[in-house]
């Protein structure tokens, strides 16, 4: 194992501090009770962790030529994640039905990998896991715009009946004049061979407008029934 010098001891903890409070930075304007401070001494806790498992053995393994001793620094790395588990699980609550505290949970994980990378003298990958995560954090507003808007188009498929001898040139000049244009219609017999149905699928952004296509169906002349379902 190469020696570490003072210096050296120091900007790697220094690092790993900077980098905690920056994960920290995003959860304490969240208003979460692990924030700034308690990401910084993880990530510093494990830090310290690796620092000692790559230059605190250097004596041991150089006394004398013969020695069988040998240290292998991986087993410190995979204690240290086994014991940020148990400090991570702290932050998660259940309580009527819901959980909380997964994202923090999972950015105490974050901080302290990103701290034992800094212990290790492994720069990159403990600044690009710390930008990475800070701006998985800071997006939270846009992702929730997007996941809202992506569920919000799903396609609706509206199946009206209508009496047998119903005309049903009127519900389709009704449908194909929505904003939401159908992407198919399909006429034909129900399950009764006394009524027509009208099967109708359509890419919708809104529920609430579905409803309300559905309440002007069910008023038209003929329309015995309309059904309403999304995929």
């Amino acid at each position: 194992m190469a020696h570490l010098s003072n210096w050296d001891i120091v900007g790697r903890l220094a690092l790993a501090v900077l980098v905690g409070g920056a994960i920290g930075f995003e959860r304490e304007t969240d208003g979460q009770d692990a924030g700034i401070r308690t990401h910084m001494m993880l990530a510093l806790g494990a830090a310290v962790f690796g620092v000692i498992s790559v230059g605190a053995w250097d004596h041991f393994q150089t006394q004398t030529s013969n020695s069988i001793f040998r240290v292998d620094v991986t087993r410190v790395a995979s204690y240290v994640a086994a014991g940020i588990g148990f400090v991570g699980g702290g932050a998660i609550l259940k309580h009527a039905g819901t959980v909380t505290g997964l994202t923090t949970a999972a950015s105490l994980w974050v901080a302290g990998a990103v701290g034992l990378s800094a212990g290790v003298g492994f720069w990159l990958p403990a600044v690009a896991g710390t930008v990475l995560a800070s701006l998985a954090l800071m997006a939270r507003f846009p992702l929730r715009r997007l996941v809202a808007y992506v569920s919000a188009r799903r396609t609706g498929r509206v199946t009206i009946l209508l009496d047998r001898d119903g005309d049903p040139s009127r519900v389709v000049d009704l449908l194909r004049s929505l904003p939401d244009k159908p992407t198919n219609i399909e006429i034909g017999t129900g399950e009764n061979e006394e009524q027509l149905e009208i099967a109708v699928r359509f890419v919708v952004n809104d529920a609430d407008r579905l409803m309300t296509l559905a309440g002007d169906l069910a008023g038209l002349d003929d329309v015995r029934e309309v059904n309403v379902g999304r995929y």
